[in-house]
């Protein structure tokens, strides 16, 4: 019986990666499996108990599962993999688009000055962290927590790489490789924007004409942050980019 076939529920500790799926393939997967081994290594002495073949056939089964017959949207499911080495596929919903987006949703953000448990790895840790820094931002009347380090630095935005626009230079704070990062910032050089990695002190936010972070979705403009209002249109071009590394 292989992790492929049967995959058991994961404990409470785990490390994970939400993976977008459209028309029966796995976008980015070598790099999301790359992620968890190395971090299953660091933290668990161990690397990933699952091939890219049976990974990209649990992911598969398990969109199938959750998704309507015949549905032609992005799906999402999230892999995981826990201390003991067990694995995990859930499913995580269904996109209201084919592929990476620039989301109609334009939520408020605001700031909150926290810090990781147990560092910057995708962990359950750093999951229960985010959703407490959201139900904090809820009771601020936003729906999005910005975070902010020690410093007052802006790092993430609903725990996803954050970016900032002013003009055609795309503003992005020091942070560890993630494939959402790393595949916005491709697009953005694609789309002709020039990039530059500097910390964001919360105070200088104000001067930018856009803040937008990346997920697994696509691309969230915010439309306002500590009630400063922000543009959403430069975004979509990254997005757009997005979606062309991808060609059907």
């Amino acid at each position: 019986r292989t992790a492929a076939q049967n995959l058991p529920a994961v404990t409470d500790v785990y490390l994970y990666q939400t993976v977008h799926l459209l028309d029966g393939f796995c976008r980015n997967l070598p790099e999301h499996l790359a992620r968890l081994d190395g971090w299953a290594r660091s933290l668990f002495g161990f690397g990933l108990p699952l091939t890219e073949a049976q990974a990209a056939d649990a992911l598969l089964r398990e969109a199938r599962r959750g998704a309507p017959a015949g549905c032609d949207r992005s799906l999402f499911v999230r892999l995981a993999v826990d201390d003991s080495g067990e694995v995990e596929c859930r499913f995580r919903g269904i996109s209201l688009y084919r592929g990476y987006a620039h989301r109609s949703i334009t939520p408020d953000a605001v700031t909150l000055r926290y810090a990781l448990p147990f560092g910057e790895g995708p962990t359950s840790a750093r999951e229960a962290a985010a959703a407490l820094a959201r139900q904090q931002a809820q009771a601020a009347d936003a729906q999005v927590a910005l975070r902010c380090d020690e410093a007052g630095r802006a790092v993430t935005a609903d725990d996803a790489p954050l970016f900032a626009l002013s003009g055609r230079t795309l503003v992005t704070p020091p942070a560890p490789r993630s494939v959402e990062r790393q595949t916005a910032l491709d697009a953005a050089l694609r789309a002709g924007f020039d990039i530059v990695e500097e910390p964001l002190p919360r105070e200088a936010l104000r001067r930018f004409e856009e803040l937008f972070y990346v997920d697994h979705r696509g691309v969230t403009s915010l439309a306002h942050c500590d009630g400063e209002p922000f543009m959403t249109l430069r975004a979509e071009r990254i997005a757009e980019a997005m979606e062309a590394l991808y060609p059907m």
